[in-house]
């Protein structure tokens, strides 16, 4: 069927205000401060087949469009009026829930007694069981260890509530009615998606309404496809890296070969590092996924907003993905901590990006998401666990553009959580909620600065987990001469005798008093700080983004007594332009610049090579004996400063440690 360009336009414009409508009541009707307030929720209408062909611009995640509901269905079977479709598990759902407490439904729409389309929602719950509150935790070795597992099951069948499966929810969760009021929510909204769509076919036609879902998608190929084409053919490859699985002080590779021909692409992620034994590993049944192609998604909805969003946008995009890896791992590996690995792959593909054209993306943004959770004593009955904050950092700066302070997620579009029903909800007590003065990258461009939260525990034995916690080691990278952003750094009690920094943490329990201090990365700056205007310099001073001494040792701007001092200024940058000439493309910082002189890419390729003889399951533990055999500063897990391992430049100590692991 041949679309009139003004009419498909109409109806992406309906079936989108559908899913918007979808997300808005779910956030009305939400119990939990997840849904009502943060907004940690999606929706989306999907073929018969499970492609998103409709997704919402103003609500929910933004990233999702990728997903497919496939799978879970093909798993359930055939479909009829009012059944509803249920899971959370990863595997089983090949990668549409992405951890336990990602509740996902799809909802068949009927016209009479035609299937239509799918509407689709999923939501994070407060708890799913599993061995910490909140269910999630960094260390956990395995799914099980991750709350109740839900296969593709359907939870109403012809209009009627499966009460076991209700039962079964409710029964694994340390917060049910929270739990059970925003599936309820779900299921409401839902039933207005399938009455405003029957409206849109009332009008349309049923033929022009089916026929709309694949024209859009195609649309949105076409269109995606002309973006990439700005890019010049070639092979891109850049590696990213996690401070660590915390299990160990080892620190985990991504790495993307990207591969461009006339705006089609194609992602190898064949160097990547293999599943870790801990939570940071993502599900992607070996298929090109949401959460690969996200960072790629934002790039092209900004360059031609136009373009509807859709799984259409990917249709010149494949992805090869290697069996038991950080990218692709297999069952029962644990995911919970899956969304870091999502936004370390967002930066490898902005770094190949980069490689093709420099001056077309920014650089890196804080490159975290941390739901810091806040659970009290798990002895008391009814003990409250809520996500404090969704804990972001800075963006990266670009041509032309500061980057944005304290927003640095890129692949949501939740919000904060308001300090007022925090208080009310927990025994806690915010005592600082703010920008981070000095932590956003320095380039001609500044990166944005990240976020400092402080609270205090208000009674004895409350818990604090920071789910995402990352760039403590690998800070952001600046880009085309900029600075990389800050790390993060966590520090209990804060200005007291007894404070103590602490890295990337699973659960800390908290005495009465007792305050937790969470400071987020910035953005990497882009383009030569020397280049950066004064008066800008200037601004950023008086809106309190930088102090004095940053502006003049990072800018080479002399500000005194709050005015800018125009010829020292000039002749501060005269003797230090020099020193910025011939900067190389990508800052990494110290620690990246270490750990690649440790480990250059040949050696790395060896070692994975080796590691992928051996079955999946068995090559975390493999790996970490061969680190701790070639540096035996990973041995005991402890914090390691990777500038401070001697060096191996002939290579002998690594060819001793790879002939014991092919042993």
């Amino acid at each position: 069927m041949n679309f009139d360009p003004v009419l498909l336009e109409i109806l992406n414009n309906k079936v989108s205000s559908v899913t918007e409508e979808v997300g808005f009541t779910i956030r009305r009707i939400g119990h939990s401060l997840f849904v009502k307030e943060i907004a940690d929720f999606g929706t989306a209408l999907a073929t018969p087949d499970g492609k998103f062909f409709a997704y919402p611009s103003a609500i929910g995640v933004a990233n999702f469009i990728d997903l497919d509901c496939g799978p879970s269905v093909a798993a359930v079977g055939a479909l009829k009026p009012g059944d509803v479709i249920i899971t959370n598990h990863p595997y089983a759902s090949e990668g549409l829930a992405t951890h336990t407490p990602d509740i996902n439904i799809i909802v068949p729409y009927f016209h009479g007694d035609q299937l239509v389309c799918l509407g689709w929602s999923f939501l994070h719950i407060s708890d799913v069981s599993g061995k910490v509150p909140g269910s999630i935790s960094p260390s956990s070795t395995e799914l099980f260890q991750e709350g109740i597992l839900i296969p593709p099951v359907k939870l109403v069948e012809g209009g009627k509530m499966n009460e076991a499966v209700l039962a079964l929810l409710q029964s694994n969760t340390r917060t049910p009615q929270d739990n059970i009021g925003d599936l309820k929510a779900m299921l409401a909204a839902h039933r207005f998606g399938e009455e405003r769509v029957n409206q849109i076919i009332a009008q349309h036609g049923l033929e022009t309404f089916i026929a709309c879902q694949n024209a859009l998608m195609d649309y949105a190929g076409e269109k995606a496809r002309d973006v990439m084409r700005a890019f010049p053919n070639g092979i891109y490859e850049f590696s990213d890296y996690i401070d660590d699985d915390l299990l160990t002080a080892i620190p985990m590779r991504i790495r993307v070969k990207m591969e461009l021909t006339d705006g089609e692409i194609v992602f190898d992620f064949e160097d990547t590092d293999p599943q870790t034994g801990a939570s940071f590993n993502m599900v992607t049944a070996g298929r090109r996924h949401a959460y690969l192609t996200g960072g790629l998604l934002m790039m092209v909805l900004t360059r031609d907003p136009t373009i509807p969003r859709n799984a259409g946008i990917f249709k010149y995009i494949r992805a090869r993905l290697p069996e038991g890896s950080l990218v692709n791992p297999v069952f029962p590996a644990s995911v919970g901590v899956r969304h870091l690995i999502a936004m370390r792959c967002k930066d490898v593909v902005h770094g190949a990006l980069a490689k093709a054209d420099p001056q077309s993306v920014p650089a890196a943004a804080a490159g975290i998401i941390i739901p810091l959770v806040f659970a009290e004593p798990p002895s008391e009955k009814d003990a409250a666990v809520l996500v404090l904050e969704l804990m972001v950092g800075g963006l990266g700066a670009g041509e032309g553009l500061d980057g944005v302070d304290g927003r640095g997620a890129t692949l949501a579009n939740m919000v904060n959580n308001p300090i007022e029903i925090i208080e009310d909800s927990a025994a806690v007590h915010i005592v600082e909620f703010s920008l981070r003065r000095n932590s956003g990258g320095a380039g001609q461009y500044r990166g944005g600065n990240g976020l400092v939260l402080t609270f205090e525990a208000l009674k004895d034995g409350c818990q604090v987990l920071g789910r995402g916690m990352d760039r403590f080691r690998f800070q952001p990278w600046g880009l085309n001469g900029g600075a990389p952003g800050a790390g993060a750094v966590n520090i209990v009690n804060l200005g007291r005798p007894d404070e103590r920094r602490m890295g990337k943490i699973d659960v800390v329990t908290l005495a009465k008093g007792d305050t937790f201090t969470v400071m987020t990365p910035g953005g990497g700056g882009f383009g030569d700080p020397l280049m950066r205007d004064p008066q800008a310099v200037l601004a950023d001073l008086n809106l309190g983004a930088i102090d004095a001494e940053t502006a003049e040792t990072c800018y080479g701007v002399v500000i005194r007594d709050g005015v800018l001092d125009a010829e020292a200024t000039a002749g501060l940058r005269r003797k230090r332009s020099s020193k910025n000439a011939g900067a190389a493309l990508f800052a990494f910082g110290p620690e990246r610049e270490a750990w690649e002189r440790l480990m250059p890419d040949d050696r790395y390729h060896e070692l994975l090579s080796a590691l992928n003889s051996y079955p999946p399951a068995a090559r975390f533990q493999r790996r970490k004996a061969f680190f701790s055999s070639l540096y035996p500063e990973f041995r005991d897990g402890r914090p390691v400063i990777l500038a401070d391992i001697a060096e191996d430049p002939e290579g002998r100590r690594f060819d001793t440690a790879l002939a014991l692991l092919k042993q």
